[in-house]
């Protein structure tokens, strides 16, 4: 596709690319956001620097990419419930320290997501993307026909469950609570905690019912054939015995960690970086302790995760039925 109003400069052969050329505080073409959006399919994820975005127009970049949503882990900006607020500090690692593609134990995903960072650590702190339509392609053709039969149960609690995340949660809150003077004592029986803990995991469980997506799906907007397990959200592949589901499944986790597939950006003050998050898989590479982190998000879209059959070969002379 040739821009008019935008200048793109791809990063690798792979995936990702540099957006130059636009102030998106002063766009007054909606040809411009067409752009930006045909770059995205294109490229995977892009980049703009210098892009001291107002709320305003963050939101209205956000929404030419469809309805706009409040998250289940993040705060927000003030007076502007879309804008999640993301941030970092101190030596525990996140918990999505791994490489994953936001939220697909739903069963609609998001279907864009954009981060601007607003305040950086003295080094470190870069992000990394990978292509899954790269990842697929490179199977060969044995494992892909095994990949295209196969559906994926994704599952937020068990995540949750293997990173002890709930009784990391209550310490947290415990912590805060006795900081702020609410509590009496800093250390809660063991009973007590854990039938908190277990009451909290039973509400995740009801509110997050887990959901199945095939293994690979198409792209909802390109087409393309697109892995679609990931190592955070991911439970089982189904109809498989559990040891041959583990195996490929990590298999499959380490594959997708090739160099070739990857970009990996280094922010600066407000850069931007908006990725397509049926295409690809991220990790915050977090290399920056003690220092702080932060940025503000928007998830935008949302997308059922299909498999389309591949439409039949055209015979010739014969006429298109529209």
């Amino acid at each position: 596709m040739k821009f008019r109003h935008i200048e793109v400069d791809p990063v690798t052969p792979c995936i990702g690319a540099h957006l130059t050329g636009v102030d998106l505080n002063a766009v007054r073409n909606d040809d411009v956001y067409e752009e930006i959006q045909q770059a995205l399919w294109q490229h995977g994820v892009i980049f703009l620097r210098g892009q001291a975005l107002k709320p305003e127009s963050y939101l209205r970049l956000g929404r030419k990419f469809g309805e706009m949503e409040e998250h289940e882990f993040f705060p927000h900006l003030q007076n502007f419930p879309q804008i999640q607020l993301i941030a970092h500090e101190g030596h525990d690692a996140p918990e999505t320290d791994r490489w994953h593609t936001d939220v697909t134990f739903r069963k609609k995903p998001n279907l864009v997501s954009m981060l601007r960072i607003t305040d950086m650590p003295p080094a470190g702190g870069d992000t990394m993307w990978m292509s899954a339509g790269a990842a697929f392609d490179s199977l060969g053709a044995p494992l892909q026909q095994l990949l295209l039969s196969l559906q994926a149960e994704h599952d937020l609690p068990w995540h949750f469950r293997r990173i002890n995340a709930y009784e990391r949660l209550a310490k947290k809150q415990a912590d805060a609570a006795l900081k702020a003077g609410h509590l009496a004592s800093p250390k809660p029986s063991v009973e007590a905690l854990a039938a908190a803990l277990a009451e909290r995991e039973a509400k995740m469980i009801k509110d997050n019912p887990t959901a199945v997506h095939p293994a690979v799906i198409s792209h909802p907007v390109t087409g393309r054939k697109t892995l679609f397990v990931n190592s955070i959200w991911t439970k089982r592949l189904l109809g498989l015995h559990m040891d041959l589901s583990e195996s490929l499944l990590n298999m499959l986790f380490e594959w997708i960690k090739k160099p070739e597939f990857m970009v990996r950006f280094r922010w600066e003050k407000d850069s931007i970086a908006i990725w397509d998050n049926a295409a690809t898989q991220h990790y915050a590479v977090f290399d920056y302790a003690p220092h702080f982190r932060a940025g503000q998000r928007l998830t935008c879209g949302s997308f059922t995760p299909a498999l389309q059959a591949a439409p039949a070969p055209r015979r010739k002379g014969r006429r298109n039925a529209d």
